[in-house]
């Protein structure tokens, strides 16, 4: 798995692409083939107390065609990172059971043709 940063705003701290990264792996634990990922990371400097100055926007390319695009707002960049991750993992896995929802159907079906 490809694991691509890039920031609007600057260079990126070696602890928040270490973070990034660590965050990011945790989908390798689905089982889904994952070709590339990228991160974009952008830090509006607004107020202090403005509650979505961090955006971040994942996008994961599964084997076979599929894309899945997740974005998160924040206060602070670490937060934004972890929610996404965890929005990431979600959306992928519902891509996994999905998938093997629609091979268990067509594998039904044959079973079924081949008795009749």
């Amino acid at each position: 798995m490809n694991i691509l940063v890039h920031d609007k705003n600057g260079e990126t701290t070696q602890a928040l692409r270490s973070f990034i990264k660590n965050q990011i792996k945790k989908i390798e634990k689905l089982g889904v083939p994952i070709r590339q990922v990228r991160v974009f990371l952008e830090n509006i400097s607004r107020k202090d107390s403005d509650p979505s100055r961090a955006s971040v926007i994942v996008d994961v390319d599964i084997d076979g065609k599929k894309k899945v695009s997740v974005k998160s707002r924040a206060h602070d960049l670490y937060q934004a990172v972890a929610d996404v991750s965890q929005d990431v993992i979600r959306q992928v896995r519902k891509k996994k059971e999905k998938d093997l929802t629609k091979l268990r159907k067509r594998q039904r079906n044959l079973v079924k043709e081949m008795e009749e």
